[in-house]
């Protein structure tokens, strides 16, 4: 029996779009309804395929304005990769879509792969490499790109096939080439049909017909998988991961059934739920991601279980911040965002009650909310959705040392009210800052925190690494990275400015930092070095400007304090500009300049 179409007028747009089981014709509705509202697109990507994917598009604007975010969505010539990227760039296309296809190779691919020869095969391998490190040279501009793997859509053969040993050949290329670039994630298309499952993922109908091979649920997971990867179109970059503790951590009430009683052995279920759990929390720790706890429990009773309960997979030094109190949530939340001095947005919070998980929703709706399911089996799917905000994306770092770095500005904040004054504790640190210009190897990290940077970001303008390279190559800029270091440890690349040069003008292009350093003077002793070099290669005029967005406020007045005459203002956009000779530089004598 067919299913009725539902009235989308009597839907918000947003409610239909959220629904997993609305029809074709509803989402359309929904996006066309939602993008009749005038607002410029936030995001533009392209998207390049060996098959026909034209539907693809909705579902890529669904998932985006579920986001939050206005995307378009431009289709290029079929396989065609190296004429799309020149019809992209020109349409101001940021995000690259790459959809390689086996029948691309030569028709009924699928088939022909159990007759090739091991020296065809060779060929194969050699030729897919050659094309696809031709195409991915020229999307260096792209700010992400995605290399789409390639798969088989007839089902597959009990103890498996030649076709098998081909794909796994031919995608470990594909792979190993995309490596190469750091502008691009290799999505393994394989393994998103499998996830779909193979008779909901194809329609061979209109693949035997239209060259058309993929059905709605398998458009709608890959569109799904593309905005994780891009992280909503560069919208979002989240950094701490803030867990409640009972029934989320391990099934039961701490307070309860205490120590002995919670339910977290890794033998039985549904403690090794549990158990499983803090295992996937640690290894996001490892890769990154800040830990944090907020709970409405006994502080010393939860200190104790970290400590002492040896089923624990978690310890007191994976946890950056704590907030176990009888406080509210949501107070206790703001309050940890203080504490790592991050953005509300940059937050995740998990908890199993559906009242807390809506007091937050309802009153920080910048935060990323997910509830515990109430069968232990689910959980692991909540787990999977949250590994996706964080490490779809993104490179991998050292957790520990990320986590350590936050620790020490904790303890540097607490030692500072110690201090008679702000001079005596600055003064008390040993501050060094390392300025390196054009320093190659570390173009991906600068490309990286140029993503992240939000609320001291001058002009927020965001690069590729591919892009921050060609700058440091290029003689008529400069691209200067800013190393932190103090008594508590070395805080890394946390700071970035860009430079243009033309004629006897220097354009300071960006400036952008981590807020872990700010409130130091390290964003004002990084200026007489700079502006030196700029002097050196011929300018006498300095020119900057502070251009707003919705989370930057607080550098809006960063030129004046930096002592830079204001010359004008147009729709929230202040330029500046000052003599090089006329410059004097804020005094940060606590601070020694290492170039």
């Amino acid at each position: 029996m067919n299913r009725p179409v539902l009235n989308t007028m009597a839907r918000a747009p947003l409610q239909v779009l959220a629904d997993p089981a609305a029809s074709l014709a509803e989402l359309m509705g929904a996006v066309n309804a939602i993008e009749a509202e005038p607002s410029p697109a936030a995001a533009h990507i392209g998207v390049s395929a060996g098959a026909t994917v034209d539907l693809l598009g909705l579902y890529l604007r669904r998932h985006a304005l579920l986001a939050g975010v206005r995307l378009q969505v431009s289709q290029g010539n079929f396989d065609d990769p190296m004429g799309d990227l020149v019809r992209f760039a020109d349409a101001g296309v940021d995000h690259l879509l790459l959809q390689p296809f086996l029948d691309t190779f030569e028709p009924a691919f699928e088939a022909r792969a159990g007759l090739l020869t091991e020296a065809e095969i060779d060929a194969r391998e050699a030729e897919l490499r050659g094309r696809w490190r031709l195409v991915l040279r020229g999307a260096a501009a792209f700010r992400t790109v995605i290399l789409c793997g390639l798969h088989r859509i007839t089902a597959p053969v009990a103890g498996g096939d030649r076709l098998d040993a081909v794909l796994a050949r031919l995608n470990q290329a594909l792979r190993e080439e995309a490596a190469a670039h750091a502008n691009v994630r290799f999505l393994d298309m394989a393994n998103l049909a499998a996830g779909v499952g193979r008779l909901q993922a194809f329609d061979l109908r209109f693949y035997l017909r239209n060259a058309a091979p993929y059905a709605p649920a398998l458009l709608d997971a890959w569109a799904r998988q593309t905005l994780a990867v891009t992280r909503a179109y560069g919208s979002r970059f989240h950094k701490a991961l803030v867990l409640d503790c009972d029934n989320t951590l391990w099934g039961g009430v701490l307070g309860e059934d205490l120590a002995s009683g919670v339910r977290l052995s890794p033998q039985s279920y549904p403690g090794s739920v549990f158990h499983r759990a803090q295992t996937e929390f640690l290894a996001l720790q490892r890769q990154g991601v800040l830990l944090c706890l907020c709970s409405k429990n006994d502080p010393g009773e939860v200190d104790a279980m970290l400590e002492g309960h040896p089923d624990m997979v978690l310890r007191p030094a994976d946890i950056i911040a704590k907030e176990v109190n009888w406080s509210d949530k949501v107070e206790n939340l703001r309050r940890i965002a203080r504490t790592l001095n991050i953005g509300l947005d940059s937050l995740v919070f998990l908890d199993d009650s559906a009242f807390e998980c809506e007091a937050v929703r309802s009153q920080l709706p910048e935060v990323a909310v997910f509830q515990v399911p109430a069968s232990p089996p689910d959980y692991l799917a909540v787990i999977a959705a949250i590994k996706d905000l964080f490490l779809a994306g993104a490179a991998a770092t050292d957790g520990a040392a990320k986590t350590e770095q936050y620790r020490r500005r904790a303890q540097a904040l607490a030692e500072q009210q110690t201090f008679a004054t702000q001079e005596d504790y600055l003064a008390s640190l040993g501050l060094t800052v390392t300025l390196a210009r054009d320093d190659a190897a570390r173009a991906a990290r600068i490309a990286e925190l140029s993503q992240k940077s939000n609320q001291f970001n001058l002009t927020t303008v965001r690069y590729a690494a591919p892009q921050i390279e060609a700058l440091m190559a290029d003689p008529e800029a400069a691209v200067w990275s800013v190393e932190v270091a103090d008594r508590f440890g070395a805080a890394g690349l946390t700071g970035v400015v860009v430079v243009r040069f033309g004629g006897e003008v220097a354009t300071i292009e960006s400036l952008f930092m981590s807020c872990r350093v700010l409130g130091r003077g390290v964003e004002f002793a990084l200026w007489p070095t700079v502006f030196a070099d700029a002097a050196a290669r011929g300018a006498r005029q300095v020119r900057a400007s502070f251009r707003p967005t919705a989370k930057n406020a607080q550098a809006a007045d960063f030129y004046d304090r930096l002592g830079l005459p204001l010359i004008g203002e147009t729709d929230g956009v202040r330029s500046y500009a000052i003599a090089l000779a006329a410059f004097e530089a804020p005094p940060s004598p606590w601070i020694k300049v290492l170039a």
